[in-house]
């Protein structure tokens, strides 16, 4: 119960201020649609010649890459803004002082994000084959796993990012660029093979386009467990030096935070 108590209390939180802000609601779906329908008519405008394009077209290839953007989003943003936000009204040092330890409380701060996130996923893909977006499902227990690996590499960067920030104070110095950097970079918009030849090396060392590879694959081309193990090999590899990376700036910073009393200041 002593690690229920703060994780539910946490998830409450969020739901109530979700509740509040009710107008943010029917603004995100409608952002949704608009950006379904905005990937619709960009992709009849472009012709594609790249391979990675051709099943699901341009259309599918915008679609599956925004749709797993958004957790990444998420992962990346979500430890930064929830620490600010209790920093600014004062719960920080409440939650941090429950009974769970403080890994678990900054977890649970993405439970909820993630829900609403998974939401607005499906309705990105209703929309989608509502404008006709042929989907070919393959292993879906495949696939859960890959969205898994996905989130838990880039929240271990959030994390990473969110313990800085008890320290510097003003701003996260990380996720904004990581963030843009990923976008460019990682297969969202275009295959990393059309940048040039160094930094489509440098696509190659980081997780999203692994990520992105096998969520297409897996639902567009109807990928197996087996066609899909390469890219879920990379992102636990990525996960595996990226947690524990986490977990050691996150306690030593928080204790820098606590010894110089950063807490309770913003």
């Amino acid at each position: 119960m002593s690690l229920l108590w703060p994780v539910g209390a946490i998830v409450r939180r969020d739901v109530r201020v979700a509740l509040s802000y009710r107008l943010n609601t029917v603004v995100t779906v409608v952002s949704t649609l608009f950006g379904v329908t905005l990937w619709y008519f960009f992709a009849r405008s472009v012709t594609p010649t790249q391979p990675g394009w051709a099943q699901g077209g341009y259309f599918g290839y915008l679609v599956t890459g925004t749709a797993l953007m958004g957790y990444v989003n998420v992962a990346l943003h979500t430890f930064g803004r929830k620490l600010r936000q209790d920093q600014v009204t004062g719960t920080l040092e409440v939650f941090l002082g429950s009974p769970a330890p403080p890994y678990v409380v900054f977890a649970s701060s993405l439970l909820w994000d993630l829900a609403t996130q998974t939401l607005q996923v499906a309705a990105t893909v209703v929309a989608a084959l509502l404008f006709g977006l042929q989907l070919n499902v393959g292993s879906l227990p495949a696939l859960l796993l890959l969205v898994f690996l996905t989130i838990i590499a880039f929240a271990a960067l959030g994390l990473t990012a969110a313990s800085l920030l008890l320290i510097f104070q003003r701003g996260e110095p990380v996720t904004p660029f990581v963030g843009a950097f990923f976008a460019l970079m990682g297969g969202v918009f275009f295959p990393p093979s059309v940048l040039p030849p160094a930094l489509a090396s440098l696509a190659k060392l980081i997780p999203l386009p692994y990520a992105l590879n096998g969520f297409r694959g897996l639902l567009l081309q109807g990928w197996g467990f087996d066609q899909a193990l390469p890219d879920l090999l990379a992102l636990a590899a990525f996960a595996a030096v990226l947690v524990p990376l986490s977990l050691l700036v996150f306690p030593t910073c928080l204790a820098l935070a606590r010894r110089y009393g950063l807490l309770s200041t913003y």
